[in-house]
C-alpha cells in the first residue's frame, strides 16, 4: 500500500476522495489536505481527476525509497535519496507550472 497527501482543491471531483482510505483531514490555508492509503492502481487512476493547472501528488510505499509522481497526463516512478531520478519528475512539474520548491516529493 502507499500513502500520499492529496489537496483536495487539486480534484475536479471532490467525491473520489470517498474511495480512498483516508488516514487525516486538516486545513492548510485555503487548501484542505488528506492523508491516504491507497494502491498504486487507484493513485494513477486519481491523475483522471487532477484539474488543469500546476497540480501533482505523490505518493509512497513506506518503509522504501519508493516514490511514485502522479501528474495529469504523466506518471514518475523515483527513489526518495537518488535525486538523478528526479530530474525528469522536476522537469515535467516545472513546464506544467508548478513552482520548483514545491517539487520536494516528501516522505514521512
Amino acid at each position: 500500500m502507499l500513502q500520499g497527501t492529496i489537496v483536495e482543491n487539486s480534484l475536479t471531483d471532490p467525491t473520489v476522495l470517498g474511495d480512498l482510505s483516508i488516514l487525516k483531514s486538516w486545513p492548510e490555508g485555503s487548501w484542505k489536505l488528506h492523508q491516504v492509503q491507497l494502491d498504486r492502481e487507484q493513485a494513477i487512476e486519481l491523475a483522471t481527476f487532477l484539474a488543469d493547472g500546476p497540480w501533482y501528488m505523490h505518493f509512497w510505499e513506506p518503509g522504501t525509497e519508493d516514490v511514485l509522481v502522479v501528474f495529469k497526463d504523466k506518471t514518475f516512478d523515483i527513489k526518495y535519496s537518488d535525486k538523478s531520478t528526479w530530474e525528469e519528475a522536476v522537469a515535467y512539474g516545472k513546464s506544467t507550472g508548478v513552482p520548483e520548491e514545491q517539487l520536494d516529493f516528501l516522505i514521512y
